[in-house]
């Protein structure tokens, strides 16, 4: 017990000085271009060695479709959301990953047939420490903070994140990056 103490208490030492180095103003955005389709390959093998193949995980990917960013930032926003997936997703469901163009926006989105969100809940997600379920959050080994790191790690991208959610039914959980981010390869 003291050892699984110890180890909550790590996670959230280590969320909260990420959220720590996103907040600082001395801590400028590294911008390359990122090889999403890439990226998104290694956020889906990290997937399903997570989830064991429970829930399945699938990939759709518009191969041309890049963006200017910061590899690791992106990398620990997409896995989170991802993981999140994961943990409200029961026996039998599974988990979708898009990447594709909407008008001139890219669009990243984690698609769950999870258990859902009551839609009071909705606006109050990516809020530090907000949970909907104390009881099962605990019991998945969230610190409360991941959805809060998504939120700095995109508004530092000029990114949104779009949450729809039926509850009993799922959720889909979508990044939508603004055409200046935007890159075309062949």
């Amino acid at each position: 017990l003291m050892q699984e103490q110890t180890l909550r208490m790590r996670r959230l030492v280590e969320d909260l000085l990420v959220l720590s180095q996103l907040e600082s103003s001395q801590n400028a955005l590294q911008e390359t271009e990122i090889n999403v389709p890439s990226l998104l390959n290694t956020v889906l093998k990290e997937g399903i060695s997570l989830s064991g193949g429970r829930p399945p995980i699938s990939l759709q990917c518009d191969q041309t479709l890049c963006l200017k960013g910061a590899t690791e930032e992106l990398h620990s926003a997409f896995g989170n959301l991802v993981s999140n997936a994961i943990r409200y997703t029961p026996e039998g469901g599974e988990i979708k990953l898009g990447w594709q163009l909407r008008g001139d926006d890219a669009v990243f989105s984690v698609s769950d047939s999870g258990i859902g969100i009551e839609p009071q809940h909705l606006s109050r997600l990516t809020e530090r420490f907000y949970r909907v379920d104390r009881s099962r959050s605990r019991a998945t080994g969230g610190t409360g903070l991941g959805l809060s790191i998504v939120k700095h790690i995109l508004t530092r991208h000029q990114a949104r994140l779009e949450i729809e959610s039926t509850p009993g039914q799922g959720s889909t959980f979508s990044v939508v990056f603004p055409a200046a981010r935007v890159v075309r390869r062949d």
